[in-house]
C-alpha cells in the first residue's frame, strides 16, 4: 500500500505513472454475471465454512488438477481473500513467543505473524542460486521455539517455483522437528517453461500437518470479490471456523456465487489471458538486460520479477526517486526482505505498456550513467 501512496504523490506532481498490474483484470463473462444477478435474489445461508457448492468445486478442482482427494466438508474454509486466510491461520495456530521460519525474499507475512504474537525467523535465498530455497538454512533456523515453516509457492517476489523434491525436503524438515508447514499458493496457475506447480498438500502422507492458503483473485480474476480459501486438517479448520464466526460470521454469498460460476464454468476467457504471461515475462527480462541493468533471474512462475537497480542509485530511497521520476512505481526490495538494491516489477500489463516500461527504464539508466555509476 505504501507503493500506491508514493505513486499517488508522483501523480499529483504531474508524473504519468504507468498502471502496471500483476494478476489479470478482466470483464466478467456472461455466465458469471448471471450467477451474480441470481445470487442477489437468493437468501444467504450464512455458512461460516462457505457455500457447500463452492467448497465442492474447490475439492473437484484439486482432484482434477493434482489428484488430491479432499473432504470439502471437513477440510476447506472460504475466506475474504488469501490475506484474511493467512491472518486467521496465524492467529489460530500460533501463540505468543512462537517462531515462524520464513524463506526470503517473500511476500508481506510479517504483520500476520506479529499480530499473532509470534516472531519471524528469516532464511535468505541467494540470487546466485536462482533464489532457490536454502534447505540447510531452513533446518539450521529451527529452535525450541519454532512452530511453523511459512512458504510462498510460487514465490512472490522472485517467481521461484520449487520442484517436487524441494517441497518434499521442506515437509521432511518439518516432520523431523514437529513443525507445521503453511504455504501461500496464490500464484499456482502462473507457471512457465512447461513446469508444474507442486502443492505441499501432495506430501501430506509424509507429514499431515500442512496448511495451504490460496486466493481466487489471480488466475480466476476475482480480485474485486475478495474470495480465497484455507485447506487444512479438520482440527485446524474447526478452530478457524470458531474464530471466523466471531470476526465476520461468513463470507458474502454474492461473491461466493461468482466464484462457483468461475470454477465450474468455461475457462477459455481465463486461459487466453494466462497464455500470454510467459511471453510477457520474456519481454520484460530481455528488455531489462537490453537497457543496461543486470539481467534478472528469469521467474519460473508468477507475474513479477526482482530487478537489481543498483545502477540507478546508492540507496533504496535514491532508486525509488529515480524510478518514480520516470513514472515507475515498484515495491522496494527491502520491504520484501530482498536486497535493498532490488525492486519488484509486475508484468501482467499488455505488451504495449511493458514496452513503455522498458523504454522508461532505459531513460532512467541513461540519466544515471551521465551523472555517475
Amino acid at each position: 500500500m505504501s507503493t500506491n501512496d508514493r505513486a499517488a504523490r508522483a501523480a499529483r506532481d504531474g508524473i504519468r505513472v504507468l498502471p502496471l498490474i500483476g494478476a489479470p483484470i478482466l470483464p466478467m463473462p456472461e455466465h458469471v454475471r448471471q450467477a451474480v444477478v441470481q445470487a442477489m435474489d437468493q437468501p444467504d445461508p450464512r455458512d461460516t465454512r462457505g457455500l457447500p457448492e463452492l467448497r465442492a468445486a474447490i475439492a473437484a478442482e484439486l482432484e482434477r488438477e493434482h489428484g488430491l482427494r479432499i473432504d470439502p466438508e471437513r477440510r476447506v474454509l472460504i475466506t475474504h481473500g488469501a490475506m484474511q486466510g493467512l491472518s486467521l491461520v496465524m492467529r489460530t495456530v500460533l501463540a505468543p513467543g512462537d517462531e515462524v521460519i520464513v524463506p526470503t525474499p517473500t511476500f508481506f507475512f510479517d504483520g500476520a505473524i506479529r499480530e499473532a504474537g509470534a516472531t519471524p525467523a528469516y532464511v535468505p535465498s541467494r540470487e546466485t542460486d536462482g533464489w532457490a530455497l536454502d534447505l540447510d538454512g531452513l533446518e539450521a533456523a529451527v529452535t525450541p521455539r519454532s512452530r511453523a515453516v511459512l512458504l510462498c509457492n510460487p514465490n512472490n517476489p522472485t517467481g521461484h517455483l520449487p520442484d517436487a523434491a524441494t517441497i518434499a525436503a521442506v515437509v521432511d524438515i518439518a516432520a523431523r522437528h514437529g513443525l507445521l508447514v503453511i504455504s501461500d499458493d496464490s500464484w499456482q496457475h502462473f507457471t512457465f517453461d512447461g513446469r508444474r506447480y507442486q502443492p505441499v498438500e501432495a506430501f501430506a502422507d509424509r507429514w499431515p500437518h500442512i496448511v495451504t492458503v490460496t486466493s481466487l483473485s489471480k488466475y480466476y480474476a476475482l480480485a474485486s470479490w475478495r474470495v480465497g480459501y484455507v485447506l487444512a486438517p479438520p482440527p485446524i479448520i474447526d478452530a478457524l471456523e470458531r474464530r471466523f464466526q466471531w470476526e465476520a460470521v461468513c463470507c458474502g454469498v454474492v461473491s461466493q456465487r461468482a466464484a462457483v460460476a468461475t470454477l465450474t464454468g468455461p475457462r477459455d476467457w481465463l486461459d487466453r489471458t494466462l497464455s500470454t504471461y510467459q511471453a510477457k515475462r520474456d519481454l520484460i527480462c530481455e528488455g531489462i538486460a537490453a537497457v543496461g541493468l543486470p539481467e534478472p533471474v528469469r521467474p519460473g512462475a508468477g507475474a513479477f520479477v526482482l530487478v537489481d537497480c543498483s545502477h540507478l542509485g546508492d540507496t533504496p530511497a535514491d532508486i525509488d526517486r529515480v524510478l518514480l521520476r520516470h513514472g515507475i512505481a515498484t515495491v522496494r526490495g527491502g520491504d520484501m526482505h530482498a536486497p535493498d538494491t532490488h525492486v519488484r516489477l509486475t508484468f501482467g500489463s499488455d505488451e504495449q505498456l511493458l514496452g513503455e516500461l522498458i523504454r522508461r527504464l532505459g531513460q532512467a539508466r541513461r540519466e544515471c550513467r551521465e551523472v555517475g555509476p
